[in-house]
């Protein structure tokens, strides 16, 4: 281990910092991407968690506090040189408040919840609370009847031509017997708080987020597999070169043969983004294209310009897929769209909140848990009152 994790392992298993410490680690934050700070603090926790170990709270308060302090002292200075300097201490704020309250959770074993410390000194208390979404969904048939997912059994739900629709769980699959010369078309809606999972008549695997829908034929048949979605969804498609998949997504589309990828296309957010996990795809919008390789994500706005990005952190753009929401740099506007669509809420803004957020929070977490993880550092707070989320600064 370097000479600077030793000292920084050292400072967050203390219970009380020196003027010296405190400097130290300030100045640390400041001239650094804290990459080694983060690392420490996820692997305390998941040490603290297997061992069922509490964290100490009060020692991460005390920085934050000191953090943005030193802020508010340095807000007189060049505005310019203070914006780029503040930004970086409350991210690390973010940071330090995520990870010693216990949200970084990257334990993989099953059925573990995320800890978030509650009834600590200073800590809001939520008079209503909102439980996370649930594994729900309507699958609308092509005769225009409507199934709803959550309130049926599992088994063979219906026969369409030669596709048994069979529900196990909280999946749909679609099994094809023998050949049909008549192609029926389903959709499935998941709405707000609401997900699903989804297996095609190729074999082809999808989830659904909140608030989206797939429209697919129940067998395929012919030259191409077609299908449209709206909202997000990640698809790992079954490999056949000589039947590419294509998804059509508003005016857009994103062709490929077997690949792995997420498009996210809510109307409420400013552009379409197309990432790409395993595999190549074709993204295509009007009279623009591109190629994507793994690691890459296309973006399209709303004048109808791609741009593609390339070493995408591909993880935390499927984190809404594997149970986890991750905000990296993000305003509130951002994380409380995704909120409103999690958790079914509305949301109304007292005053504008310029800060940026960075967390990663367990999707089965209620909503109070989340609200309190974003009030950790000191730039928001809400109110509960049924299910309108209040956000002040």
């Amino acid at each position: 281990m370097n000479d600077i994790k030793e000292q920084l392992l050292r400072l967050i298993n203390k219970d009380e910092l020196s003027a010296g410490e405190k400097e130290w680690l300030l100045n640390y934050i400041e001239n650094s991407d804290q990459h080694e700070l983060t690392e420490l603090l996820k692997a305390e926790f998941e040490h603290d968690i297997n061992n069922l170990k509490p964290l100490n709270p009060f020692l991460s308060q005390r920085i934050l506090n000191d953090i943005h302090a030193k802020i508010d002292q340095q807000k007189t200075g060049q505005v310019s040189i203070v914006a780029i300097w503040a930004k970086r201490l409350i991210a690390a704020a973010a940071v330090i408040a995520v990870c010693s309250y216990g949200v970084y959770f990257y334990s993989h074993q099953q059925n573990k919840e995320a800890i978030v410390a509650k009834n600590q000194p200073g800590h809001h208390v939520f008079k209503n609370d909102i439980g996370p979404g649930k594994e729900r969904a309507v699958l609308s048939l092509a005769d225009g009847s409507k199934i709803m997912l959550d309130e049926v059994k599992n088994g063979t739900i219906i026969n369409q031509g030669s596709s048994k629709v069979i529900k196990t769980n909280d999946r749909l699959a679609y099994n094809v017997v023998g050949h049909t010369d008549t192609i029926a078309y389903n959709t499935l809606f998941t709405p707000r708080a609401g997900r699903y999972r989804l297996e095609l008549a190729d074999g082809t695997h999808v989830w659904l987020n909140a608030a989206s829908s797939i429209r697919y034929p129940t067998a395929f048949a012919g030259k191409e597999r077609r299908v449209e979605i709206t909202g997000e969804a990640y698809f790992e498609v079954a490999k056949n070169k000589a039947m590419p998949f294509i998804v059509k997504v508003n005016n857009s589309e994103v062709r490929v043969y077997g690949t792995h990828f997420n498009v996210m296309a809510y109307n409420d957010e400013a552009t379409v983004k197309t990432t790409l996990l395993e595999g190549s795809v074709k993204f295509t919008s009007g009279k623009s294209s591109c190629m994507l390789k793994p690691g890459q994500q296309s973006e399209l706005n709303k004048n109808g310009q791609v741009n593609v990005t390339s070493n995408i952190n591909v993880d935390d753009e499927v984190a809404w897929k594997n149970g986890f929401f991750h905000f990296e740099n993000v305003d509130i506007d951002v994380i409380m769209r995704q909120l409103a669509r999690e958790y079914d809420i509305t949301v109304v803004y007292n005053k504008k909140v310029n800060d940026h957020f960075y967390a990663d929070i367990p999707l089965k977490s209620p909503l109070s848990d989340v609200l309190k993880v974003l009030e950790l550092t000191g730039k928001v707070k809400f109110d509960i009152q049924g299910r309108q989320i209040i956000v002040n600064p």
